[in-house]
């Protein structure tokens, strides 16, 4: 009896120190925002369980919601309603935050390592909606942007001179693949393909997507269909030079002329052949709901609205 009362004690002792434990941890969680972490980490996970699993991927569903940020100089926002509101003071702490944006959502769904969307009879483009931007009337008030417009050139060229520490890369290399300013540009001027401008008028996208793999009955179908084109108005053109973890890298640009002197464009984005043997389109900025992003013909939008 005795020791059975001893060891009753020594479980209540041991109760009370992992509640008292645990109150503490979660007394440091809610300190560290853990929750808006917590969303990014979910829907990693729920990736690496799709891909990872030998059971079909739609057994495992994608808990990947879409987030919805407005970026404003003194706090206020017109444009959406209960917004995560992001406070500028300048125009690289607006790039800072849109290129975070882009990182989290091509570490949310993978980096190009995992397959999350198995095979189809024919290959297919789904894609993944991480976060609409909106920008506040106040923004303009900033030094440069007060005529409205964001360079995209001018932004992809701080992606170049902004490090990842704990990748040990350019912001440029990690949504690119290459590795200098230098290089992405004059690949891009190789096929005559111009940067525009982001217009603070408008919502964009954080936008990725994945080609699905063909199945073993699908090739016999298709008679091994060409697996170059995403969709009709998209054109990939090889970029060249520069060495990185992920290679066989593209410019995704909508085509202006296809005749005379070469070929043209805009600057949409790059496509890369991940580790998995899919064909990954890089997180990018495409205005919502425009013809550009209209044109990718998306078989199926991974996150939630």
């Amino acid at each position: 009896m005795e020791k059975k009362g001893e060891m009753t004690t020594q479980q209540i002792v041991v109760l009370i120190i992992l509640i008292a434990s645990f109150i503490i941890i979660l007394f440091f969680l809610f300190r560290l925002n853990f929750g808006k972490s917590n969303d990014k980490e979910l829907c990693r996970n729920s990736i690496i369980a799709r891909g990872s699993s030998i059971l079909p991927s739609e057994s495992f569903p994608v808990e990947c919601s879409r987030s919805y940020l407005c970026i404003t100089k003194d706090g206020t926002c017109e444009s959406m309603t209960s917004p995560e509101i992001k406070i500028v003071k300048t125009k690289d702490e607006i790039y800072e935050v849109l290129a975070n944006e882009m990182a989290d959502c091509w570490w949310m769904f993978g980096e190009g390592e995992i397959n999350y969307v198995g095979k189809d009879f024919k290959k297919n483009l789904y894609c993944s909606i991480c976060s609409q931007i909106a920008f506040d009337d106040s923004i303009k008030k900033i030094k440069e942007l007060e005529m409205g417009i964001i360079s995209k050139r001018d932004f992809y060229e701080y992606l170049s001179k902004k490090e990842i520490s704990s990748k040990q890369m350019s912001y440029l290399e990690y949504l690119t693949a290459s590795k200098t300013f230098e290089e992405f540009e004059q690949n891009l001027k190789k096929d005559k393909i111009e940067f525009r401008n982001f217009d603070l008028n408008k919502q964009y996208f954080v936008f990725t997507g994945i080609l699905s793999d063909v199945s073993e009955i699908g090739w016999v179908i298709t008679s091994a269909v060409a697996v170059g084109a995403m969709t009709a108005g998209l054109v990939f053109s090889p970029v060249t030079g520069g060495t990185s973890a992920i290679t066989a890298a593209k410019i995704i640009f909508i085509m202006v002329a296809a005749t005379g002197g070469g070929i043209g464009g805009e600057y949409i984005g790059t496509s890369v052949q991940g580790g998995s043997g899919n064909e990954y389109l890089k997180p990018i900025l495409i205005e919502a709901g425009s013809s550009e992003y209209e044109k990718f013909e998306c078989k199926d939008i991974m996150t939630l609205s």
